[in-house]
């Protein structure tokens, strides 16, 4: 009885590759991505990670800049009590955020916002 080993080399561990949701959001889907351990923060023992292409490489988001990041900052705060004004607002450019009844008579208040 003869037996054969035969010598298998270890293989590299797959990454799990996954879509990158920020990408997908931008208007570039398929762009896939993996996590990989950098390291860890001594201080606070979190561990490090970095995105990376199906390439090894660092993984750079599609579609976002340094502005398009960045929110617009909030310029003025508007709260009215009648519907047609808040209209208005909002035909000029406003951002409707929220409504409440705020007075005793229950009379609903809608707070706009205007962003720069």
């Amino acid at each position: 009885m003869s037996s054969t080993a035969v010598q298998a080399e270890a293989s590299k561990p797959q990454k799990k590759m996954q879509e990158c949701n920020r990408c997908k959001a931008a208007g570039f889907p398929n762009q896939p991505i993996a996590f990989e351990k950098v390291g860890e923060d001594p201080a606070t023992g979190k561990i490090k990670w970095k995105l990376v292409d199906e390439n090894g490489n660092e993984h750079v988001h599609k579609g976002t800049s340094a502005f398009a990041s960045r929110r617009k900052r909030i310029v003025d705060i508007a709260t009215v009590s009648d519907v047609g004004e808040a209209r208005k607002l909002l035909a000029l450019g406003w951002e409707y955020k929220t409504s409440y009844p705020a007075t005793i008579a229950n009379v609903p208040h809608y707070v706009l916002v205007k962003r720069e």
